[in-house]
């Protein structure tokens, strides 16, 4: 009798063993599914985007933008060298000009309305600039770009009539060369006065290529004193891209600012201007 009670105590114990080890398995084969699952979730799922960054800090863009707009202001409100001696790149140089009589000459409002990039870290960057007087001046800026936010202007800028297409060739400007440079300082000449006093662009066809559109100032600006003609590179051929520098009087405030144009011109017969841009001196 005890014996028989001893075995069924015994067998007890080995029923009580086998179902706590086969609820042992469900749990771990359940924590095993629950941890796959989740592992399957987490590779199906979008992955969660950080919340973009509100740092202050400004791109070689915004540091050109803003570095062309201070120029243009400084250059329209005192275009003397003690004044933008600070914005200019070392070795360059821009001539002596006159700041405006009135102050309704002065600038009130400028902004960015172009950039064109021509290399070697180099751009000519279009101000529009907004005077008191409610007139619009076009300033396109030379510019090189040194490291990250370190910007300087190459030169003298140029006004343009709109925000048109601006750029340069780095090489350095070299004299008229061969024997058509009388004939191309003669055309320049003739070109410049009238590009800046002609009120409309027929009044430029004999001197401008057929098919070229060129938007003439309207005498908002008047030549001061003579031309410097020079080319970029040592090309003889009958296509040439010129760099025009003068002195040039703005009637409504006095002003006198140095400016630099380049310009294409070709040769189908004699020479013309085939298009007017803005330069890097």
């Amino acid at each position: 009798m005890r014996k028989e009670v001893g075995n069924k105590s015994s067998a007890g114990a080995h029923s009580a063993r086998s179902l706590l080890r086969g609820a042992g398995r469900v749990a771990l084969w359940g924590m095993v599914c629950v941890l796959l699952l989740r592992g399957l979730t987490s590779v199906l799922s979008a992955p969660v985007e950080s919340p973009p960054s509100r740092s202050g800090a400004t791109g070689p863009e915004t540091a050109a933008s803003a570095f062309a707009v201070r120029f243009a202001r400084a250059y329209l409100e005192d275009p003397s060298p003690e004044a933008l001696t600070p914005f200019l790149a070392a070795g360059a140089d821009i001539g002596t000009g006159r700041p405006p009589s009135a102050r309704d000459a002065e600038v009130a409002q400028a902004e960015v309305v172009r950039s064109a990039e021509v290399g070697d870290g180099r751009a000519v960057v279009t101000v529009a600039c907004e005077l008191r007087d409610s007139r619009t001046l076009y300033v396109a800026v030379p510019i090189v770009r040194f490291g990250a936010g370190e910007v300087a202007a190459l030169g003298a800028p140029s006004i343009v009539a709109v925000p048109a297409v601006v750029g340069a060739d780095p090489e350095r400007p070299q004299p008229l060369a061969g024997p058509d440079a009388p004939a191309i300082q003669s055309l320049v000449e003739k070109f410049l006065p009238a590009y800046l006093t002609a009120k409309q662009a027929s009044d430029l066809s004999y001197l401008l290529a057929p098919g070229a559109d060129v938007v003439p100032l309207a005498g908002s600006l008047e030549l001061q004193g003579a031309l410097r003609v020079r080319q970029l590179g040592s090309e003889e051929g009958p296509r040439r891209t010129l760099l025009a520098s003068a002195s040039v009087r703005e009637p409504t405030s006095g002003a006198v600012y140095p400016l630099a144009y380049r310009l294409e011109v070709v040769r189908r017969g004699r020479w013309y201007v085939s298009g007017v841009e803005g330069a890097l001196p």
